[in-house]
């Protein structure tokens, strides 16, 4: 009797193992289904191209632009945008663009200015569609340059086209409006810098930071000039261009690819910023394969030494033969006053 009993409480445990079992390979099996169905979702991507992505324009107060933007849809499902304008400011050294409300833009205000013909735009997979802007300028507007964005990005509430997510940086085309008139110039080489002031090879790093302090964005022309200690030039060196903003900086790097060099050498920053303005800058460092002249020395150190070896042990044995050649004469001598005697 004890035994059936104790039997039968075996099969109770065994069957509530089972079950446990059961219970832990469905929750398993339908969070792995869970996982793999969310990743399915969101693995749909969108890949908009938007073209051109930067726009520099010049305009007068009271002036129409019109400007076309191409918009490219290279993801596998249809996606659907707003458009819309934001001002933008720059304050790093990057040049990364910072949307900014109307307010915060100050001088640099734009936005008012803009007319989309389309603000919301539907684009099947691979296709391409053109949105024309309108950027009226007002009559008062302050010479030198405004800044503003046409952006875009998913409409809300359509379903699963909210789940889509962007392989691009920066979705939207940034717009640089220089309106003419009185515009201030003015630009200054903060730091100009060489990798290291003594180098025993090439090739030597430069670095040059520019500060704009300019009514609008500038696009130098920096061109460092390698001359030697004899004045001969050795390269010509062209920084990269890039836009500075108003009262922002940017630093510029080049490489001048030498290997060997000997002696100190100057290097010239030249500026051109502006309608006929330019700035300049000079340093000097020292190219000295040490290592080099260190082992060119020793080695000869070595051949001299052994030449002063040479010469001593050559003197040594031609002085050896002296005493000999004296010593044979003298005998001679000797033989010769005996045999006169004789």
């Amino acid at each position: 009797m004890e035994n059936s009993k104790y039997e039968t409480r075996n099969q109770k445990q065994i069957r509530n193992s089972n079950l446990f079992f059961r219970l832990f390979l469905l929750c398993f099996v339908f969070l792995i289904s869970n996982f793999v169905f969310t990743k399915t979702i969101h693995a749909s991507e969108v890949s908009l191209v938007v073209s051109p992505p930067r726009i520099d324009l010049e305009g007068k107060p009271g002036d129409t632009l019109q400007q076309t933007i191409k918009l490219t849809n290279n993801g596998e499902q249809e996606v659907i945008l707003q458009s819309l304008v934001a001002d933008f400011i720059v304050n790093d050294d990057a040049g990364t663009p910072i949307k900014v409300s109307e307010s915060a833009s100050g001088r640099y205000l734009a936005s008012p200015w803009f007319t989309l013909n389309d603000p919301e735009i539907v684009l099947q997979p691979k296709q391409t569609v053109s949105l024309i802007v309108l950027i009226d300028v007002p009559t008062d507007a302050l010479p030198g340059g405004h800044y503003a964005g046409v952006f875009f990005q998913p409409v809300p509430s359509r379903g699963l086209k909210q789940t889509v997510s962007y392989t691009t940086a920066q979705v939207g085309s940034l717009f640089g409006i220089n309106v003419a008139g009185d515009i201030k110039y003015d630009a200054l080489i903060k730091d100009f810098t060489v990798s290291s002031r003594l180098s025993e090879f090439g090739p030597i790093d430069f670095s040059a930071t520019i500060e704009n302090q300019s009514d609008t964005h500038i696009k130098p022309v920096a061109t460092v000039t390698v001359h030697d200690l004899l004045g001969r030039k050795r390269t010509d060196l062209t920084l990269p261009e890039v836009n500075v903003f108003p009262y922002t900086s940017r630093t510029l790097s080049g490489t001048w690819d030498t290997v060997w060099g000997f002696g100190r050498y100057s290097a010239t920053l030249e500026l051109a910023y502006g309608p006929g303005l330019t700035a300049s800058r000079t340093l000097y460092f020292w190219i000295l394969p040490y290592r080099l002249m260190i082992a060119v020395g020793v080695v000869l150190l070595v051949l001299l030494v052994v030449i002063i070896l040479v010469r001593r042990h050559l003197k040594s044995r031609f002085d050896h033969r002296d005493d000999e050649i004296d010593e044979l004469k003298r005998k001679i001598a000797e033989l010769e006053n005996q045999h006169s005697q004789g």
